[in-house]
C-alpha cells in the first residue's frame, strides 16, 4: 500500500510539474521613471498618451540601414507590448509597464524600444501619417560598464528568476534612430523625402509623361 501511495504521489508531482511547464512564461519590465531618462522631442518631454512599444526586429533585419524607413521597420517589427507616456511625480515623458508572454518566438531576441511622438499624442495610425518623431533604442550585451542586464528577452521555460528581466531607459547605450544624453532619450523628426528619392520620383513622372505622349501620337497617326 505504501508503495502505491508513493507512486501516486510521484505521478501527481510529475503531472503538476508538466502543467507548470506548459504554462510557463517570461516577463519583461521596462521603465523610464524618476531618476531615469525621460522621452523628449523638440526640447520638451513628450506629452502624456504617446506610445512606447517594446519588441524585437526579425533576425537578419538591418535596423541601422532601415532606421529612417518607417514602412520597412513596421514590416520587420515583432511587438511584445506597448504602454503610453505619463507624468510621474510631475515629470513628463515617463513610462513603465510589465508584459508576459508564453511564446518562444521572443526567447533570447534583442530588446528594442520604439518610441513615438504623434500629432494627437495617441497611437500611431496605419501608415504613420500622424507621427512627428520617433526613436529606436536598445541596451547592452554582457560586459557593459557599469554592469547592466543583457537586453535580451528571457527564455520562457527558464527557472525563476531567469525567466524575467527589468530594463530601463538609463541603461540605453544604442540609438538606431534618435539620440540620447545623460538625462533624455531624444526623438528625431520623421525624415523628409531624400533628394535621391525626389529625383527618382521626378524621373518616373517624366517617363510616364513621355509614354503618354507616344501613345497619343500613335493614336493620331493615319492608318495606311
Amino acid at each position: 500500500m505504501d508503495m502505491l501511495i508513493r507512486l501516486f504521489c510521484l505521478v501527481a508531482v510529475l503531472a503538476s510539474a508538466a502543467g507548470a511547464y506548459a504554462q510557463s512564461s517570461a516577463s519583461t519590465t521596462y521603465t523610464g521613471g524618476a531618476g531615469e531618462r525621460d522621452i523628449t522631442f523638440g526640447g520638451v518631454p513628450v506629452p502624456d498618451g504617446n506610445y512606447v512599444e517594446i519588441g524585437y526586429f526579425t533576425p537578419g533585419f538591418n535596423i541601422s540601414a532601415n532606421a529612417d524607413n518607417l514602412s520597412a521597420l513596421a514590416g520587420a517589427w515583432q511587438q511584445l507590448d506597448f504602454t503610453t507616456t505619463k507624468q510621474i511625480f510631475g515629470q513628463g515623458g515617463r513610462f513603465g509597464s510589465t508584459a508576459s508572454t508564453s511564446s518562444t518566438s521572443f526567447d533570447n531576441q534583442k530588446i528594442v524600444l520604439w518610441l513615438f511622438k504623434t500629432t494627437g499624442n495617441a497611437a500611431p495610425v496605419s501608415g504613420f501619417g500622424n507621427v512627428q518623431g520617433y526613436g529606436l533604442y536598445s541596451g547592452p550585451y554582457s560586459g557593459s560598464v557599469p554592469p547592466a542586464p543583457n537586453w535580451l528577452f528571457p527564455l520562457r521555460d527558464a527557472m525563476p528568476p531567469a525567466n524575467s528581466i527589468t530594463v530601463n531607459s538609463l541603461q540605453v547605450d544604442t540609438a538606431y534612430f534618435g539620440t540620447f544624453d545623460a538625462n533624455h532619450l531624444l526623438l528625431a523628426a520623421v525624415p523628409e523625402p531624400s533628394t535621391y528619392a525626389l529625383l527618382a520620383l521626378g524621373g518616373v513622372l517624366v517617363l510616364a509623361a513621355r509614354s503618354r505622349k507616344r501613345i497619343h501620337e500613335s493614336s493620331n497617326t493615319p492608318k495606311r
